[in-house]
């Protein structure tokens, strides 16, 4: 998927996509590390990438690392890379983590208290397919041993959801079109 592509469809599949059309572009801003960022507290912060404010100087690092045209140069096409970058934005970035908490909270409202209902329709959302069995099998497992990394945690269950529904987002089933 294009770099907008794979924001929007975080935002879609977590159920916080702002389908709102038209009106003024969403501000980006430096964080503290640097980073560029659409801040969650901004109006608009869940709008489709298009509205993203877009500078030569100031482009969203979540949109960078995937291969978002330069504005300093034209862009005929782009060159899709695959680099290590990537891979560590999504699983170190607060916007993929916030998009995997409200999926992860969707899956658990939705799905009942059931994990293999709770993995199928994660699967569904994410990848538009039920698991198959080895990552039916693969999931329960996560999902049975994750608690203990969380073990003085009140909230536990909650981020062992998160970080399997990251998972999910992070995965080449996600990014990758077939």
């Amino acid at each position: 998927l294009d770099a907008e592509a794979i924001r929007d469809a975080m935002l879609a599949t977590s159920g916080e996509l702002d389908l709102t059309s038209g009106g003024p572009y969403v501000p980006t801003t430096r964080d503290d590390e640097g980073a560029v960022v659409v801040t969650e507290s901004t109006p608009g912060s869940h709008r489709r990438s298009l509205y993203l404010q877009q500078r030569r100087t100031q482009v969203a690092n979540m949109l960078q690392v995937f291969d978002a045209p330069s504005m300093v140069f034209g862009c005929p096409f782009r060159m899709p890379t695959t680099v290590p970058l990537q891979s560590l934005n999504l699983l170190n970035s607060s916007f993929v983590r916030l998009r995997a908490k409200a999926l992860a909270n969707r899956v658990i409202a939705a799905a009942g208290n059931e994990t293999d209902d709770r993995i199928r329709y994660a699967f569904l959302l994410v990848a538009n397919r039920p698991p198959n069995e080895a990552e039916l099998i693969a999931a329960r497992n996560f999902i049975a041993q994750q608690p203990k990394q969380y073990a003085d945690a009140k909230n536990a269950v909650e981020q062992c959801w998160t970080d399997f529904c990251q998972t999910l987002l992070a995965s080449n089933t996600f990014i990758y079109i077939e």
